[in-house]
């Protein structure tokens, strides 16, 4: 492969920025632009070692700057590379990058470390993915989950699956292949109950996957309710700045609004909406409509209310447009005397505060969470955060059921086989061993240059 060359740190004014080099060529490279002040040769530099050395165009010093060396196949890419720390100045690290370009380099891709990586077999696809996962992390927790699988956490499970069900495959097959030696057939029995127990570990990696979205990517949640009961004052509270509109005049809010919000272990993408309400102003009638189209889109509906009146005509078609789903209902205004409480909305979870004050604010953050993350996994376990990888796995799941449902209407091993393949293939994509190519290009466009 060609020898690449890009800023791992983005390029933007910083006290240090990182440049990385990799490929065949990368010591016969760096071998033209540094000088140490000893004049000892880049050939004779140990890798992994921090090296102090003058880089050079030619002639004309560039940057002092800090080497380290890793030598193929232990470096992240699978090939000797390296990294060069220098000055953060945009001139200085530009510099750095075109004199690399000038003597032999080419301009990495995005994510084309990575890619590497993934080529040379030092990163399966699912860890390769976790990496960006891990760059982008908006949570602690989002950057655990992302760390335990660039660790292989996820991969030696779905490898475990894989693997049993290969060696289940062979069992099957060898009684195909070979019956006409005597070879006895795989006993239905036994293959029924390993595809069973396969399932009820691919079913608890998809039950993971709420949590884990939950965490990696947030839960789209509407703020739903009529005009002037409190949603833009809810979505200021929560978001911690002023993101809505806030007045006295009703029907202020016309489109809608949204802001990703940090609770404990889990990410909501709120969406303050337009007070539903009928109303003759053409404006907000565009901005109704499209507070209904996010409630329908939302998987998780906060529906505000004044606590301090009954409930009109306009609350109980909040209601109506949001049954069904997962709920919280808010009765806001704590500060005023209350004429609604939990009573009026059996049923439902409901919680009672003072968007303008804060008060009570924390108790409907325990209420999402406890919504939202009823079934968290327990400590240590893989948890799925890619659509991806969910959509793979539930293709294994649904071959399996097949499979087992086969057997249990009398067919025999090598009826279940071909399922028990296709979730093999299925499981393979996850890895990255069966994924074709324009699903890996898709992947590794969305990384960032240098990574």
């Amino acid at each position: 492969m060609s020898t690449i060359a890009a800023i791992s740190t983005g390029y933007q004014t910083a006290a240090i920025a990182v440049v990385r080099v990799s490929g065949e060529g990368t010591r016969a490279l760096l071998g033209q632009v540094l000088r140490r002040a000893d004049g000892a040769p880049f050939s004779t530099w140990p890798p992994r070692r921090a090296r102090l050395a003058r880089l050079v165009d030619g002639g004309r010093p560039v940057d002092d700057v800090v080497c380290t060396l890793f030598e193929g196949p232990a470096s992240y890419t699978g090939e000797d590379m390296a990294e060069i720390s220098c000055h953060g100045g945009l001139v200085v690290v530009g510099e750095v990058l075109d004199c690399l370009l000038r003597h032999g380099a080419s301009p990495a891709a995005p994510g084309e470390f990575t890619k590497r990586a993934f080529l040379n077999g030092r990163l399966d696809l699912a860890q390769s993915e976790a990496v960006m996962d891990l760059i982008g992390a908006k949570s602690r927790r989002a950057a655990e989950l992302a760390l335990t699988q660039v660790g292989g956490a996820l991969s030696g499970e779905i490898e475990a699956l894989r693997r049993e069900l290969v060696d289940l495959d062979a069992e099957i097959m060898v009684g195909i292949d070979y019956a006409h030696e005597g070879m006895e057939p795989a006993d239905a029995g036994v293959v029924s109950a390993a595809v069973e127990r396969l399932r009820a570990h691919t079913a608890r990696l998809l039950r993971s996957y709420a949590y884990g979205r939950a965490v990696a990517e947030g839960i789209p949640t509407a703020i739903v309710g009529r005009p002037n009961v409190g949603k833009s004052s809810l979505m200021n509270a929560l978001s911690g700045c002023e993101r809505s509109i806030v007045t006295e005049v009703a029907g202020t809010t016309r489109d809608v609004l949204d802001e990703t919000v940090r609770l404990g272990d889990l990410l909501l993408r709120l969406y303050d909406t337009a007070g539903i309400r009928e109303t003759d102003d053409a404006v907000e009638r565009i901005g109704v409509e499209r507070a209904r189209r996010a409630l329908e889109g939302a998987e998780l509906v906060l529906a505000v209310f004044d606590r301090g009146e009954p409930l009109a005509a306009d609350d109980r078609t909040v209601l109506e447009l949001s049954r069904g789903r997962a709920r919280i209902v808010v009765l806001n205004k704590s500060d005023r005397p209350p004429v609604l409480s939990a009573a009026d909305f059996p049923g439902d979870t409901v919680v009672c505060l003072s968007a303008a004050t804060g008060e009570g604010i924390s108790q409907l953050e325990q209420a999402v969470q406890a919504q939202l993350l009823c079934d968290p996994p327990d400590a240590g376990e893989a948890v799925l955060t890619s659509a991806r990888h969910r959509e793979a796995l539930r293709r294994a799941d649904e071959r399996l059921a097949a499979a087992y449902d086969a057997l249990a209407q009398g067919m025999p091993p090598d009826v279940a086989e071909i399922d028990i393949r296709e979730a093999i293939e299925a499981l393979g994509e996850i890895l990255g061993r069966t994924a074709s190519e324009d699903v890996i290009g898709r992947i590794f466009e969305r990384f960032c240059v240098g990574k």
